[in-house]
């Protein structure tokens, strides 16, 4: 009860986290062995985490690479870390695989301890900067201590850094990644190295203290989330710059926590096998920069991964605080020269951060400014975390906890500034009223979200694992745009057996294209073979037994008992999908595509066998357009393709081409060449040779 009692506002704030999560997303994400609501989430990202770490569960260990997943990219090897699975909570469940169900997951609750943690942690650094958290060091009186917290005007502020605590309860960032990125709903990282940093001169006297509290917050953001590690970092930055400015001794209090932090993440990076993967991309090469507008303007955002939106209720806390301020000018004045060394420290780290956040493209309100030139070997590094406009959720949840501490600390003592941070929790929910709608209406009303909605509904497929011959599925190509995919992969984790094919990040999306396309050169018995879309089109290439489940072609060096082999086809052929082509000048009617002026299609993607090919286009005016055929890997060169059209007719146009050798990423394009309008009413590939 003592505990409690000392401890009761960070509890209150957790309890409100509690309370959010539960009205967004109610209880039955909570049930372990309920997985169907992931499996049918729209994005790929929740089912990539999940069935990340159910192959993770089944995968063999050896060592040192306790994170290694060898089930992922049979026979390759990659990392939990990379499938976005919660590494350190994959591995805590794996050490319990032998008593866990089939199906299991972690996520629901995850996300409700995230939800408590933001709200607790959230409340005690504004209660911290509001100056009204008591203190409890090792020589604290704990009677004394709580009772600084009883008188009225104290109470009040601390039910205001309770109502301030929604606001980053409702922190857009955590909203939109929960159950989408959801190890990157981690928001509470942040929040908890800012609480340390302000705790810092009671909970670090020593440097040997301090190394043990950064190297495991350094432990913590490695086995949660790599984008964390930068974030936090920049906090330790601020944390050392003070230490620097207080003139604590260079090298030990400034570099050694630093060093501690770096040494403890690099370990377990090693560990969970982040250096040993195969595929890796570590840098895209790129970086999607944040607009620093964009912190407070929520249009702005020139794609998803580049919305940094703080909400609404943290712009009104920054203007309330500031105005508290101004109307206080003298007590702020030595508010602030009396913290001279904590606002030198903040503002070193909210620079850095925006400076991170921005990448080498300085975007102001829609428009890029400048882009500065820097050197090949820092934009690798950088690139790493090429998605950088993540990073200024630190700064927007820097603005927020300081904007709300600030107008308890300088407006009266009675119930106004706790009202005032009331409006602002209320204002950052209202500003996200239609994605919280959403996703109340998607986990408490619609039903079928908790169904098992799989495409594999044969009872065959049941037969085949209880035969015993398999322990493998193998794609003939790597392609994880298709519900089949997802539904294979999940049967082939159910049962035990690897997969040669999955989705993860910072993966080299054109070595493993090249590289598993391979599998098909040395058949094996004890492997299904499946061939998704286009794949079709290689059947007569292979000496397999096919048979078609579910609609799904699937191949076996052995036959298998009680199915009936398909006929293998004179001629596979196969349709491409018009509504997945990139349009330019152009619309989809009635499943057709029309070009008007200046006209553009270029197909979906396809991964094409050697042999003999033949393409054919239906629709109208073909001969007012231009008609070719290109292939190349992803950021590399692309090549057309030397094609012969064997059939020129304005509705149907048929061309053919030999593939020497494998063809990555394989599209169609159609061009209008005048005024005239061009409908493509379908595209269809044979194999003839």
């Amino acid at each position: 009860m003592k505990a409690l009692k000392k401890y009761r506002w960070p509890l209150t704030g957790a309890l409100l986290g509690v309370l959010v999560f539960l009205a967004v997303y109610g209880v039955r994400v909570l049930d372990p062995t309920s997985v169907d609501w992931i499996l049918n989430s729209l994005s790929p990202d929740p089912i990539q985490h999940y069935l990340g770490w159910e192959l993770f569960r089944r995968s063999p260990v050896h060592l040192p690479y306790i994170g290694a997943n060898y089930n992922a990219v049979y026979p390759f090897r990659t990392s939990v870390l990379f499938t976005d699975s919660l590494p350190l909570a994959a591995l805590f469940f794996k050490l319990l695989g032998g008593i866990l169900p089939t199906r299991f997951q972690y996520f629901g609750w995850w996300g409700l301890l995230c939800y408590a943690l933001q709200g607790g942690l959230a409340q005690a650094v504004i209660a911290r900067i509001a100056g009204v958290q008591p203190t409890f060091g090792r020589d604290d009186k704990g009677k004394a201590a709580i009772a600084i917290s009883m008188s009225p005007g104290q109470t009040a502020k601390l039910w205001g850094s309770v109502l301030g605590a929604g606001v980053l309860v409702l922190f857009p960032a955590l909203t939109i990644r929960m159950f989408a990125h959801t190890a990157l709903a981690a928001n509470w990282l942040v929040l908890l190295a800012l609480y340390l940093w302000l705790r810092s001169d009671e909970l670090m006297p020593t440097t040997r203290r301090a190394c043990l509290i950064w190297g495991g917050m350094g432990l913590l953001c490695a086995g949660i989330h790599l984008y964390y590690l930068p974030m936090v970092g920049l906090v330790l930055v601020g944390y050392a710059v003070r230490r620097a400015l207080q003139k604590r001794g260079f090298a030990a209090a400034v570099l050694a926590p630093v060093a501690a932090f770096c040494a403890a993440a690099l370990a377990e990076l090693v560990l969970l096998g982040a250096f040993a993967v195969n595929f890796a991309g570590y840098s895209n090469g790129y970086l999607s920069g944040a607009d620093y507008f964009g912190l407070f303007v929520p249009w702005l955002a020139q794609s998803w991964e580049q919305n940094v939106y703080a909400g609404v209720g943290t712009s009104l806390a920054v203007v309330l605080a500031v105005f508290g301020i101004v109307c206080n000018a003298r007590k702020a004045e030595k508010f602030f020269a009396a913290h001279r060394d904590w606002l030198i420290a903040g503002a070193v780290v909210l620079v850095l951060d925006l400076i991170a956040a921005g990448g080498n493209a300085i975007t102001v309100n829609g428009k890029t400014l400048f882009t500065v030139p820097i050197p090949q070997l820092l934009m690798n590094f950088w690139a790493m975390f090429s998605s950088c406009a993540r990073l200024a959720w630190l700064a927007g949840m820097l603005l927020a906890a300081v904007g709300c501490g600030l107008v308890l600390r300088f407006w009266d003592n009675g119930v106004a500034p706790a009202l005032m941070l009331a409006v602002c929790a209320v204002a950052q929910g209202w500003g996200q009223r239609s994605e919280l709608f959403n996703r109340w209406t998607d986990y408490h009303y619609y039903g079928f979200r908790y169904e098992n909605k799989t495409l594999l509904t044969d009872p065959v497929w049941e037969q085949v694992a209880a035969s015993g011959r398999y322990s493998h599925l193998a794609f003939a190509t790597f392609d994880f745009e298709h519900d089949e995919f997802w539904d294979l992969v999940d049967f082939a984790a159910d049962h035990g057996w690897t997969s040669n094919s999955f989705y993860m990040a910072h993966m080299d999306g054109n070595l493993a294209a090249v590289t598993l396309s391979g599998e098909l050169n040395e058949l094996s018995a004890d492997t299904l073979y499946a061939f998704i879309d286009e794949d079709e089109l290689a059947r007569n290439s292979y000496g397999l037994h096919y048979y078609r489940l579910d609609g799904i072609l699937i191949g076996s060096v052995e036959p298998i008992d009680g199915i009936e082999e398909e006929p293998a086809p004179e001629v596979p052929a196969h349709t491409m999908d018009l509504t997945k082509s990139d349009l330019i000048n152009a619309h989809f009617a009635d499943g057709s595509v029309g070009l008007e002026t200046g006209g553009e299609m270029m197909t979906e993607e396809w991964t094409l066998f050697p042999g003999r090919y033949r393409v054919t286009l239906t629709g109208s005016g073909f001969d007012h357009s231009y008609i070719y055929a290109r292939y190349g890997l992803i950021n590399q060169e692309t090549y057309k393709l030397d094609i012969d059209f064997t059939g020129i007719d304005p509705n149907k146009m048929t061309f053919e081409f030999t593939a020497t050798e494998m063809l990555h990423y394989w599209r169609t394009a159609v061009h209008t060449l005048d005024d005239a309008n061009v409908t493509v009413n379908s595209v269809t590939v044979e194999k003839v040779g």
